[in-house]
């Protein structure tokens, strides 16, 4: 099973961006919650730019919604709403990517064998 993960991040080494400050999230690839490499990234657009419009958060939202998960280091809960709404799960982490993928893989098995039990 492989799905997407869209990311946060400005360095491309840490998730450190806003999810309404970033305008380009990088992409990963996550194979059977074992492996995981970058594969690209999207262009989105910022969601916030002074001041937030759910809109533009709407637009992000639809360009990353082939993503199971988004990762920023921080979401307001009304975009969180938003984006959840088109499909993707936002989650909140601040931490170095392959750390972040690793928790998030352990936390998808999980979730995949109580969905099966």
């Amino acid at each position: 099973m492989k799905y997407l993960v869209a990311v946060a991040t400005y360095s491309g080494e840490n998730i450190d961006l806003h999810f309404g400050h970033c305008s380009e999230f990088q992409v990963i690839e996550v194979t059977d919650n074992e492996s995981w490499e970058v594969t690209g990234s999207i262009e989105a657009g910022r969601a916030c730019d002074g001041q937030c419009n759910h809109d533009y958060i709407g637009d992000v939202a639809q360009k990353l919604k082939e993503c199971r998960y988004v990762l920023s280091a921080k979401i307001g809960p009304g975009a969180a709403q938003i984006v959840r709404n088109i499909g993707p799960v936002p989650l909140e982490i601040e931490a170095p990517v392959d750390y972040a993928i690793g928790k998030l893989m352990t936390y998808d098995n999980r979730r995949e064998n109580a969905n099966r039990n």
